[in-house]
């Protein structure tokens, strides 16, 4: 494991990861969408804007499994289809 240094709303974080790219990546989306609700709320309040953040991922989260399970519905609909159809030999 390697250790990497994280700046996050001028903070520093430490993290021991096996892909620090990744990690350092991660931090990067992080912290411009962190930016991005400061723009649009205007506050300082770095408590405000990480419960804004886990707010809007777990939002976007939420509506990803329930975009999964009406694809997994539909999925088995159309299983159930082909298992339906009946194939004829001439």
């Amino acid at each position: 494991m390697k250790s990497i240094e994280i700046e996050i709303l001028g903070r520093t974080y430490y993290f021991r990861s096996d892909d620090p790219e990744k990690i350092k990546e991660t931090a990067e989306y992080v912290e411009k969408e962190l930016e991005k609700l400061n723009e649009r709320f205007n506050t300082v309040d770095q408590n405000k804007l990480l419960v804004l953040y886990a707010i809007s991922i777990t939002e976007k989260y939420l509506s990803e499994i329930d975009d999964y399970k009406n694809l997994s519905k539909k999925f088995e609909q159309i299983n159930d289809l082909f298992d339906n159809i009946e194939i004829s030999e001439k």
